[in-house]
């Protein structure tokens, strides 16, 4: 193990990015409310700790003594595996959804199909001359329903605001 005194820049490199990843974790924390514990050992084997709401909550919650009886609270006592396969059947939940907009809204499928193969998370962040020809009328027709939603979102406020016809 190389030490602080050793290599300076490592001591320094390290701290930054534990300031980054805890800034991270604290963000993730307060924008969604969940629960998250991040534990760094520095390179001398210093511990360092953050958690939303804390640490100790999220390590008993996901991590509890075998020999201690379940928690009544959150997430009831789940152990980390119990966890794992409700998150499995969460995300199942979330594909099959996925599978039934494709089916009922060709554009989505579309649009789905072009993204995956551009590596996109967005059909507005595809490169238009990575776009087949043939996939151009899909793109058209989904900038014309993205126009006309945004125009009805800006009607719906100009009208809400008061004196203002």
């Amino acid at each position: 193990m190389v030490k602080y005194a050793e290599d300076p820049r490592r001591f320094q490199k390290f701290h930054k990015d534990r300031g980054t990843l805890f800034g991270r974790a604290r963000a993730i924390s307060d924008e969604f409310g969940a629960h998250v514990a991040v534990v760094a050992f520095s390179p001398s084997g210093a511990a360092f700790a953050i958690g939303g709401p804390t640490v100790d909550s999220v390590l008993r919650a996901y991590l509890p003594d075998p020999a201690a009886p379940p928690s009544p609270g959150w997430p009831c006592g789940e152990t980390v595996g119990e966890a794992a396969v409700r998150v499995a059947g969460m995300t199942r939940e979330v594909e099959d959804t996925k599978a039934l907009i494709r089916a009922e809204c060709p554009l989505f499928a579309a649009a789905s199909a072009i993204q995956e193969r551009a590596g996109k998370r967005n059909w507005w962040d595809l490169d238009v001359d990575a776009i087949w020809e043939e996939e151009l009328p899909v793109f058209i027709e989904a900038l014309e329903m993205f126009r006309a939603e945004v125009q009805g979102r800006v009607d719906a406020m100009a009208s809400a605001r008061p004196g203002q016809q």
